[in-house]
């Protein structure tokens, strides 16, 4: 049992709270009596590190939902306490209302924190556009996901659930790991490349084209883990989903023919997303130990041909100016702590720029060169 189970009141308006300590616990209850019901479900899964986490739903529709973004790393056998416990449940189904919020719509910041419930102990954000409210208590490492509605959630959610929730327990648990805005790819023999950048600058096309290589193995596509306080760096997956631009399909014809897709949906930017797990199991990978921090580009045209790819070597504030930007941005919560380990991160790794070639049958090749080319030296 995660906090209390006593039944939640069906009328939670005019309700006062001290702070976030105090909202906090009266959100446990309800999400503990939402995830206790006879429809609730759990799973268990690996967090890399020798840790793992327990995620309870509130019914089997929601883990339906939620789930298949991380089956990768599903861990069927596993005791009842977790390292770090996440439950999950919305009102219209489960038939419990969530409390009031008692903060006034001026205290939404710019990224859905909401102000006087972050502190060093508690985080809170709601986000608008999915209808998602975030909770976690750094000290227990306990963390709430809601919203009205699980019918109504965007398809990024689905296919990287619970994000702000991974991100606060690794940017507050003092292990010297760190959730990224990064790919990651790499073989079984030479280890990982972490990919970083900006989105549109390739590190999906890149993660992707790998798989058309049956000797590379698929880490993560938009967001992975890496754990800095090991003799090398280790990238550890945390999502089994990938996008492709429709752009780019007529490249990854045959791989996207046999992949399954998260309900056939595009996302709005018009990328589809592929479930990994269902399609390619054997080709994904938990986690590898990093070699290098590559920066892809997309080629400009030059007189109708493509410029080629090659691979330059650069400083590690290249690296950094890669990876700190878009994560810091992207995760309410990423500070300083966070910037450092970005820091500590890249100057441990070399770092190239590569671009990528036209042709992306070709991009394993490459990456295949510059990883033999590492464990030479």
């Amino acid at each position: 049992m995660i906090g209390g189970s006593l039944v939640a009141n069906r009328h939670r308006r005019g309700q006062s709270f001290a702070g976030p300590a105090e909202y906090f616990e009266r959100a446990l209850t309800i999400g503990a009596t939402a995830c206790e019901r006879p429809q609730s479900t759990a799973k268990c899964i690996n967090l890399g590190g020798g840790k793992h986490a327990i995620i309870r739903f509130s019914d089997s529709a929601l883990e339906n939902l939620l789930f298949p973004a991380l089956a990768h790393q599903d861990l069927p056998e596993h005791d009842s306490d977790g390292d770090f416990k996440i439950l999950a449940w919305d009102s219209f189904h489960s038939g419990i209302p969530m409390w009031s919020p008692p903060w006034e719509i001026g205290d939404y910041l710019a990224r859905g924190e909401i102000a006087g419930y972050n502190d060093g102990k508690f985080r809170a954000v709601f986000q608008f556009d999915s209808g998602v409210l975030s909770l976690y208590d750094g000290d227990r490492r306990i963390g709430l996901w809601w919203t009205q509605d699980f019918d109504r959630l965007p398809l990024y959610e689905r296919a990287a659930p619970f994000l702000l929730l991974f991100h606060w327990f690794h940017a507050l648990g003092g292990d010297h790991s760190v959730l990224l805005h990064s790919a990651a790819v790499g073989t079984k023999d030479h280890g990982g490349v972490l990919l970083a950048g900006r989105s549109g600058s390739g590190k999906s096309t890149t993660a992707l084209a790998s798989l058309l290589n049956h000797g590379w193995r698929f880490v993560a596509d938009d967001y992975c883990v890496v754990r800095n306080g090991t003799n090398r760096p280790i990238v550890h997956s945390l999502y089994c989903s990938a996008k492709i631009d429709a752009k780019m399909l007529g490249g990854f014809a045959n791989l996207c023919r046999g992949a399954c897709s998260f309900g056939g949906r595009r996302d709005p930017e018009g990328k589809m997303v592929l479930n990994l797990h269902g399609s390619l199991p054997e080709r994904l990978k938990r986690e590898l130990p990093l070699r290098a921090i590559l920066l892809p580009r997309i080629p400009k045209e030059k007189n109708g041909e493509a410029s080629g790819r090659r691979f330059k070597r650069a400083g590690s504030g290249a690296a950094v100016r890669a990876l700190a930007p878009s994560t810091l941005f992207q995760l309410p919560g990423a500070g300083h702590n966070n910037f450092r380990m970005i820091t500590a991160l890249a100057n441990r790794l070399p770092c190239f720029q590569f671009e990528l070639d036209s042709d992306v049958t070709r991009v394993s090749k490459s990456l295949g060169e510059l990883m033999e080319q590492l464990s030479s030296q």
